[in-house]
């Protein structure tokens, strides 16, 4: 027989009218000077430098806490490992992540720059790039550029990219 329409409560949880420490997103990406090439080339055997302290909290035990698979599009390669360590005072997850890149974008920040300003300055896309890629990126840069920078911007593109660069955004994100 069913629970639904019987009162039926679940019993007592710790967490009930609480958010989970589970569910809470707390990830943080450390950028580290490492050339991608390399990180395929060791894969695990690659030394990655742990933090003496958690960013977060500042505790002391930093710990490893395995690798994840990553996608980039100079690796040549399917994947790469990167390093993750956790804080177990705050649960903090920090992944490691080479420098010259954004979060969720697989082409370095300078792929992208030349992309988009050989667009807007030329008209056309590079040579060898995916225009698909292209437009989405595109798109949501004028679209950073409005929300950021305001309309005085819209006409002014490729600075409202310089600008948002200086100012640590993500140029190309789709998130606001």
């Amino acid at each position: 027989m069913g629970r639904e329409g019987q009162g039926w409560t679940p019993p007592f949880s710790p967490w009930r009218g609480k958010a989970s420490p589970i569910r809470q997103n707390k990830f943080l990406i450390l950028f580290v000077d490492v050339c991608v090439k390399t990180l395929v080339e060791l894969g695990r055997k690659y030394q990655w430098q742990r933090p003496q302290r958690c960013p977060k909290c500042q505790g002391l035990r930093v710990w490893g806490h395995g690798y994840v698979e990553a996608y980039f599009d100079e690796a040549g390669s399917p994947c790469v490992l990167l390093k993750r360590y956790r804080c177990p005072e705050c649960g903090v997850v920090i992944r490691m992540r080479p420098m010259g890149y954004w979060r969720r974008i697989q082409a370095s920040i300078a792929v992208v720059r030349q992309w988009v300003l050989d667009r807007l300055e030329k008209g056309r896309w590079p040579p060898g790039s995916n225009p698909a890629r292209g437009r989405h990126w595109l798109r949501a840069l004028k679209r950073q550029v409005r929300t950021h920078l305001g309309m005085s911007y819209t006409e002014r593109i490729a600075e409202g990219f310089f600008e948002l660069m200086r100012r640590g955004v993500c140029a190309v994100s789709r998130a606001v």
